[in-house]
């Protein structure tokens, strides 16, 4: 008797591990956990780490930007897209400098 209710209590968290799955995106943003309702139920994006992601990441991931819109998190979206926007700004007059040095000390 005791495994047929363990069997059973198993089942049920298996089952209910697969609806959370199946209705929920579970996401790890720079904020912390968000647990967001999905748009379309899939297993598709169950959990995502959007800490790093740059827009080509949310090319990918449509049905995942859509579920964060509608949930009033669109925010991050905008945040992480922007992640590398102007990295390339930025680290230009850094290598050229580095360059520089290089020559600069080959001359030397």
């Amino acid at each position: 008797m005791r495994r047929i209710i363990a069997s059973l209590l198993f089942m049920l968290i298996g089952a209910g591990g697969m609806y959370a799955a199946f209705e929920y995106h579970l996401i790890q943003s720079k904020e912390g956990w968000l647990v967001v309702p999905k748009s379309q139920a899939g297993l598709r994006d169950a959990y995502v780490d959007i800490r790093e992601w740059r827009a080509a990441n949310w090319k990918e991931h449509p049905r995942l930007a859509q579920s964060l819109i509608d949930d009033g998190k669109g925010n991050l979206i905008i945040q992480s897209a922007s992640n590398g926007l102007l990295d390339g700004v930025f680290q230009l007059p850094n290598k050229k400098r580095s360059a520089e040095k290089e020559e600069s000390s080959v001359k030397l």
